[in-house]
C-alpha cells in the first residue's frame, strides 16, 4: 500500500520581529510620538523571522522578508526587542497594505494567557534557571487570514518603549516599515 500525503488545507504561518532598539534610538533622535504618524525606518535593524509560509522568497531574517502564502492561511505577527522586552521594549501596534494588491484581511490583536508558563528560576541551585518555574503570562499576536492572491506591500508599525530609572518603560517613539507578501495565484 503506497504512502498518502495529506496537506493541510490552511497553514499558520508565524513571524517574528526582532527589533534592534539601540541602533534605532541613535538614528531617531527625536521620533513621531503620535502612532497615526509613526517615523518611517530603512531596512536595517529589523529581522523578521518566519515559519509555516509556502515559501521564503528572500529576506529570511533580514527587514526585507518576502514570503508565500495561501488564501485562508491564517498569518500571525510577533515582536520583541532585542533584549527580549527587558530594557527596550517593542509593541506591534498595526499592520497594514501600503501598496499592491490587498491580500491580507484585517489584522487585529490577539492575546492568550497562559497559568503555567515558564520562566528561568532565579534561585536554582545551580544558578543555570533549571529547574524552570511557571508563572502567568500573557502574549500578543496580530493575526490575518490571507483573503487572496497578489503580492502586497504592508507597513509594520511598532511602539518603542526605552527603561528609565532601571524600572519603568516609557514611550520613546512610533515606527514602521514595509515588507511584502506573495500569494500564488
Amino acid at each position: 500500500m503506497a504512502d498518502v500525503n495529506l496537506a493541510a488545507s490552511t497553514a499558520h504561518i508565524q513571524i517574528l520581529a526582532v527589533i534592534d532598539t539601540e541602533l534605532i534610538k541613535a538614528q531617531h533622535s527625536n521620533p513621531s510620538k503620535d502612532p497615526k504618524k509613526p517615523t518611517g525606518l530603512a531596512h536595517v535593524g529589523q529581522f523578521l523571522l518566519v515559519t509555516g509560509s509556502r515559501g521564503v522568497i528572500k529576506g529570511q531574517g533580514t527587514a526585507d522578508l518576502e514570503f508565500m502564502a495561501y488564501p485562508g492561511d491564517l498569518v500571525s505577527f510577533t515582536g520583541t526587542s532585542i533584549q527580549d522586552n527587558s530594557d527596550d521594549a517593542v509593541i506591534l501596534y498595526n499592520i497594514s497594505r501600503f501598496s499592491g494588491t490587498e491580500v491580507f484581511n484585517q489584522f487585529q490583536y490577539n492575546a492568550i494567557t497562559r497559568n503555567g508558563a515558564v520562566q528561568p528560576n532565579p534561585e536554582s541551585p545551580e544558578r543555570n534557571g533549571l529547574p524552570a518555574i511557571q508563572r502567568v503570562e500573557t502574549f500578543a499576536s496580530f493575526d490575518s487570514r490571507v483573503m487572496q492572491s497578489g503580492r502586497e506591500g504592508f507597513g509594520i508599525s511598532f511602539g518603542l518603549y526605552t527603561l528609565v530609572g532601571g524600572q519603568k518603560q516609557e514611550l520613546f517613539g512610533y515606527f514602521w516599515w514595509d515588507p511584502y507578501i506573495t500569494v500564488p495565484a
